[in-house]
């Protein structure tokens, strides 16, 4: 809570100082090939017996999502509901220490632990999602990955995590524009943590990550909007400019180091929230940084303690967000089949010494124009020919890399997914988004894709005619037999 007490405040050496040190703890640990771990968003979406979707499922209620895992926690130890406060979001975990939690807009995100080597990172995802879709397709339901929810608009989806903290960061992000409630209620991404390396490699990668953000989310772009590639990242660019996209200083080449870079940009970032209590929350203004309110204090509320300014770190949403390992956030959320090709081509780039020094050779020279490559690839993707170009030549560098790297690190089958989603979309100038355009006008076709189908399915409803429904309890259970989810 904050402080009318100036001399108990943070000040804004140690504003800096802090937010530098915190987010790069563990920069120059030893360790050149890195672990990895992945957080992934999924729309859980239900389905009538054709596969066509009747709704976006509610967290709670009768045959919410929160009844569903509660139910199968009661049958087996795969997961159970993290005891919690009472005024705390519901979170569920794993038993091999992986967990979940909820977006505000009822999207579920799997974050895995640490795993040394992208193929485990992998099998823990697919694996425990293939659990979960099993069991929620016998209800009716289906969990589909895309950048947005393209099935339902996003007035139709209410806020679902109903604590004060939830609601102000709504009513600050409404302050702004429309963007904020796509963001919250309506989008998914997947996100890869890795290790940041040694001295001498963790600057590197700090760097590298923010260069190629644009040509991942120009790559595996799936959330097609009226005039964009990338509806989600269009919300992202939006919804607040001085807490997303990428630090000044990095885009300038002006900073002190990666510390600097970082704790400036979390210094020009906005207030979004303050914190009367644990349950009373308001929402910051535009306009008034938290340098602002370092130096001038809250009229009312009086200064930040180093408790208000840890928090406002979380609430930063950068492209990459160094929070003791790179979090890469530019990824929208993609099914099974494809997931493996943005996790080998990235880490690949970053753990593979020559890799890296050949992609920085290739895209040092673009670091002013990051923002604007940025939007672009939000809006044309891969048509952009300059996106596309870069693109390309990025991905041949990040597989020679994978070639050199030990093969049971990414798994022969990773890699043969990573070569057969670059010839069907990256080397052909096309995205997950251009596939989606394609097939949104039939609802039950793109839902099959997000839900992970091969290509030849045409619909959830031809599925159906060749082998029928099974039946649970009384209950559908959607069993195709192209993708066995």
């Amino acid at each position: 809570m904050p402080t009318n007490t100036k001399n108990q405040a943070i000040s804004l050496d140690e504003a800096l100082d802090r937010a530098g040190r915190r987010a790069f703890a563990n920069a120059g640990a030893p360790g050149r090939l890195g672990r990895i771990g992945l957080e992934q968003e999924l729309f859980a979406i239900a389905v009538d017996r054709l596969g066509r979707p009747t709704g976006r499922v509610p967290l709670e209620g009768r045959h919410g999502v929160f009844e569903s895992l509660d139910q199968l926690a009661m049958r087996n130890g795969t997961l159970h509901r993290h005891p919690g406060p009472a005024t705390a979001p519901r979170e569920y975990r794993l038993r091999n220490g992986g967990r979940l939690t909820f977006e505000p807009g009822g999207q579920i995100e799997h974050s895995t632990v640490v795993h040394d080597s992208a193929t485990a990172a992998l099998e823990d995802v697919s694996g425990f999602q293939d659990y979960l879709s099993r069991a929620l397709n016998r209800e009716g339901k289906v969990l589909a990955a895309a950048g947005t929810d393209l099935w339902h608009p996003v007035k139709d989806i209410p806020l679902q995590l109903h604590g004060g903290r939830y609601q102000a960061m709504s009513d600050y992000f409404d302050l702004r524009g429309p963007w904020g409630r796509v963001m919250m209620r309506h989008s998914a991404s997947l996100q890869l943590n890795l290790d940041f390396g040694p001295e001498g490699v963790w600057q590197e990668r700090w760097l590298l990550s923010n260069l190629i953000a644009p040509l991942i989310l120009a790559t595996f772009a799936a959330s097609p909007g009226r005039d964009s590639s990338s509806e989600r990242a269009l919300a992202w660019q939006h919804l607040d400019p001085t807490r997303t996209g990428f630090p000044a200083k990095l885009v300038s080449g002006k900073g002190d180091g990666p510390m600097d870079e970082w704790a400036s940009a979390a210094l020009d970032a906005d207030v979004l929230l303050f914190r009367r209590d644990g349950t009373d929350w308001e929402p910051g203004r535009v306009g008034w940084t938290v340098r602002d309110w370092i130096e001038q204090g809250h009229p009312e509320l009086g200064w930040p303690t180093v408790d208000d300014f840890d928090y406002h770190l979380t609430t930063l949403f950068l492209e990459v967000r160094p929070r003791g390992f790179l979090e890469l956030r530019s990824c929208e959320s993609l099914p099974d089949r494809w997931r493996a090709a943005p996790v080998v081509l990235v880490s690949a780039l970053l753990y593979d010494d020559r890799a890296r020094g050949m992609a920085l050779a290739l895209l040092e020279g673009l670091r002013s124009e990051l923002p604007e490559l940025w939007r672009r690839a939000a809006r044309e993707g891969l048509h952009d020919a300059q996106l596309a170009s870069l693109a390309a030549r990025l991905w041949e560098i990040a597989l020679a890399g994978v070639d050199r790297l030990p093969i049971d690190y990414f798994g022969a089958e990773a890699v043969a997914t990573v070569r057969e989603f670059l010839g069907r979309y990256t080397f052909a100038g096309r995205t997950p988004a251009d596939r989606l355009a394609e097939l949104v006008e039939d609802p039950r076709r793109a839902l099959a894709w997000a839900a992970g189908c091969r290509e030849r399915c045409q619909s959830v409803e031809d599925v159906a005619a060749s082998q029928p429904l099974e039946k649970l309890n009384g209950k559908p259970a959607l069993t195709c037999v192209c993708c066995n989810a």
